[in-house]
């Protein structure tokens, strides 16, 4: 009986390439080891000791992923016609490199948030569980090809974001930022949610390629319906991706969440709901010519405002993470950019897009651990508080400096090529777009004065009250301990993906060719029945 059950399951296994979602099914392992442990854990000690188990499982994961680009799969013809779970997880190259990008980027988080979380928190074991539930969302996300896995993985990771954004009890901004979330992330996955129901009323599926192999035509569908669900769709996941002026809940919820669970919104968070947004916008409206004509000028005007608004209002902040808030809505604004060209041929928006983002996790990920190591040290996120830290911090301070460099797009850096390349494509999709290149140029000019202003403080102004009361000595920063390797990761990371751009967006557009030939095969399937029907008159 027991060998017939094992036969059967290893089947199953097989047929249904299960192993290729191992990464998934050990963070899910993880998490219920961790929620086991947390409910016999008797002291605080015990709950601390999560952090060892779930940075682990984190590291774990991303060995498999590790193994995952040295096999044959991964370069395999038969690559597109890899699926998971009956086809609503698609294993593709694409789905790979975002996924190892978020199991990655939350190890470096995991890394720097120990000392914040066991020095603030009741509880500290129930924010690693609620981290790595987020995480394991975003991965599902990341591959999903079905509106039922896209509103399953998307809601993992929304459910568990409002949670780590209200974590630390008795403080009355995370109560608030948590509760704006909330509201603000429940009303807009209820917009996006009737969008996708228009979608799938209109198709009769929810698989995306059944959906592009069924689209109607944009004259036999009222135009207000395909505007209504084009405005809902794109609205709900410019509120995911927080892009002006979806963009209301990201400077409070930012500044009174726990600084870690920050760093994750803004990176992590954005990376998955680009994924979802580059594989759903490709493969169901990649190829379909009433959303070329509608939704191009809307998204062209979420680009805009977003990074008009972000870098402008950042000018008057004073708070580095509301700061940093804004700094994110102006690299969505560019990031954007690459949806607006993706049907123009040759100009390879996607892929500058895909290579923005691998830029965007060290970058950003590093200025987060210095802001967390630093509110940890002195309390304060102000950004006065920054004065003179090169004479006390030398190291956090150079590390901090690389990272604005790198936002700001200064030469060399990694931010450099990823604005680059970005611009780039879309100059090469038309004249019609090169207002577009020169409203970001113009912005991200802007932008200098702010990163500028933090590094001119750090470097040139007399120590703040807060750096003078730092040790000379403390060690918490040091290159073997985890902020410190955190640090160095990330400054070298900026550093190694500028130096290694082009293979990297080589490696990006192969990425999302992968999903443009999935849309044509779809588009073709779609067009084969309606060739049918004429011939036959």
């Amino acid at each position: 009986m027991s060998d017939n059950f094992l036969t059967s399951l290893m089947d199953f296994i097989k047929d249904n390439n299960i192993s290729l979602i191992s990464p998934e099914l050990l963070l899910t392992f993880v998490i219920m080891l961790c929620v086991c442990y947390l409910a016999f854990s008797k002291s605080l000690k015990e709950r601390q000791d999560i952090w060892n188990i779930a940075t682990a499982g984190t590291f774990g994961a991303l060995v498999i992923l590790t193994v995952f680009w040295n096999i044959d799969y991964v370069h395999s013809p038969n690559l597109l016609s890899v699926s998971v779970l009956n086809g609503m997880f698609k294993a593709d190259l694409f789905s790979l490199l975002v996924r190892t990008l978020l199991v990655a980027g939350t190890f470096l988080v995991l890394l720097f948030t120990r000392t914040f979380i066991d020095k603030r928190a009741e509880v500290p074991g129930e924010f690693y569980v609620l981290l790595l539930s987020a995480l394991l969302g975003g991965m599902m996300l990341s591959g999903a090809t079905d509106l039922i896995m896209v509103f399953v993985a998307l809601e993992t990771l929304s459910i568990s974001s409002y949670l780590l954004a209200g974590y630390m009890r008795g403080n009355i901004l995370s109560y608030e930022a948590g509760l704006k979330y909330l509201l603000y992330g429940s009303m807009a996955t209820a917009v996006l949610l009737f969008g996708l129901s228009l979608l799938y009323g209109l198709t009769g599926y929810t698989a995306f390629p059944q959906m592009l192999a069924n689209m109607p035509s944009y004259a036999s569908v009222s135009p207000i319906i395909w505007s209504l669900m084009a405005i809902m769709i794109v609205g709900g996941i410019a509120f995911k991706l927080s892009a002006a002026p979806f963009h209301m809940w990201a400077p409070d919820t930012y500044e009174g969440a726990p600084t870690p669970v920050v760093a994750f919104l803004s990176v992590i968070s954005k990376i998955a709901a680009f994924a979802l947004a580059i594989r759903l916008f490709t493969l169901v409206f990649g190829t379909n010519g009433a959303f070329n004509e509608g939704w191009m000028g809307l998204l062209s005007t979420l680009a805009v405002v977003s990074m008009v608004l972000g870098n402008v209002v950042a000018l008057a902040q004073r708070n580095i993470k509301r700061l940093m808030a804004y700094s994110t809505v102006a690299h969505v604004g560019y990031l954007l950019l690459g949806f607006v060209v993706m049907n123009q041929q040759n100009a390879g928006g996607l892929g500058s897009m895909v290579y923005y983002l691998i830029t965007y996790l060290f970058m950003n990920l590093g200025a987060f651990a210095v802001v967390t190591h630093m509110e940890n040290l002195t309390g304060r996120t102000d950004i006065a508080a920054y004065a003179g830290l090169v004479r006390k911090k030398p190291f956090v301070a150079a590390v901090l400096s690389i990272m604005f460099l790198s936002l700001a797009g200064i030469p060399i850096t990694a931010g450099f090529f990823g604005k680059f390349f970005l611009f780039q494509a879309v100059a090469n999709a038309g004249s019609q777009y090169l207002w577009l290149v020169i409203v970001a140029l113009l912005t991200s000019t802007i932008s200098l004065y702010y990163y500028l202003n933090v590094i001119r403080l750090m470097v040139i102004a007399e120590p703040s009250d807060a750096v003078e009361a730092l040790p000379v000595n403390e060690p918490s920063a040091r290159l073997f301990t985890p902020v410190g390797l955190t640090l160095a990761i990330c400054a070298v990371g900026t550093v190694l993906v500028g130096v290694f751009s082009n293979g990297l967006l080589e490696l990006s557009n192969s990425a999302v060719h992968d999903l443009q030939v999935q849309s044509m095969l779809s588009h073709t399937q779609q067009q084969a029945p309606q060739a049918e029907i004429s011939k036959a008159r």
